[in-house]
């Protein structure tokens, strides 16, 4: 005898599929956004350490140019490097037979369109490279030529090797500095919106008389921040607190209060 199995419809079990599991609009919002978080993060950590690397390699630079400021005053029976902004003879021949055409640079980068002046100054023999004269994170540009970057970033202190008509006398010789050299500042990164007036020279001028204005303002690329050299080969990142002005309408109350401002002073030859 034939068995037969019922197959009616209501013997029957329905099996529910699952619904597909998909995401929210809510979700996929949520989920976009911590990405889009962690993207920025991640830009910045990468930002911050190009920036670090660049610092350093600005610094390296600036090593470079220290010891060859201090190789050459050991070249030359202990005479600091020129550091002259006008061609003209010294006054009162306090270095005999050197001109300032053979300052440690030459021209001026706000309108230098090639390396010559760089190559012209005396240290250029100590480095024979013209790239360490510029810092990496340095993007001015020659005026009139904004295709081309220009070619030096640092300057020297105006009171080693300056101009003899300065308000207190320059330093001439690195004996004058032997009690002194770790307080003493070399080379400084110059603001590239200072037009470098000073040529191959720093000029900050000490606290009497007091100044009128900034004559000379130091950058502030790394950080807020720039390298500075120091007459016994030792190097410092200096952050500054305010921004720099060189207009004369500041008032003098707010010169003698200014803290970057001192802190150079501070470091000057006496």
């Amino acid at each position: 005898m034939r068995i037969t199995r019922s197959t009616s419809t209501s013997s029957r079990r329905r099996v529910t599929l699952p619904e597909s599991a998909g995401f929210t609009i809510a979700e996929l919002l949520t989920v976009v956004s911590v990405i889009a978080v962690l993207v920025s993060l991640l830009c910045a950590a990468l930002n911050s350490t190009k920036a670090k690397a660049l610092r350093i390699n600005c610094l390296d630079n600036m090593r470079q140019l220290q010891l060859a400021w201090q190789t050459y005053s050991e070249d030359n029976a202990d005479y600091l490097a020129l550091n002259q902004t006008a061609p003209v003879p010294n006054k009162g021949g306090a270095v005999p037979n050197r001109l300032s055409g053979e300052s440690w640079v030459a021209g001026n980068p706000l309108y230098d369109l090639s390396t010559t002046n760089i190559e012209r100054g005396s240290l250029f023999q100590y480095t024979r490279s013209t790239a360490i004269y510029r810092c990496p994170m340095d993007d001015s540009t020659v005026s009139g030529h904004p295709d081309t970057l220009r070619t030096r970033s640092y300057s020297m202190d105006a009171y080693l090797g300056g101009d003899p008509d300065l308000a207190r006398p320059p330093k001439l010789r690195s004996t004058e500095l032997a009690n002194q050299s770790a307080n003493v500042f070399v080379f400084i990164e110059e603001d590239e919106t200072d037009g470098f007036g000073k040529s191959s020279s720093f000029l900050v001028l000490p606290r009497t008389p007091v100044p009128t204005a900034w004559f000379s303002k130091p950058a502030r690329r790394h950080s807020g921040g720039c390298n500075i050299t120091f007459a016994d080969g030792h190097i410092e990142y200096w952050h500054w607190r305010g921004q720099k002005d060189t207009t004369a309408q500041i008032s003098m109350s707010s010169l003698r209060d200014d803290p970057d401002m001192h802190r150079l002073q501070n470091w000057l030859p006496q």
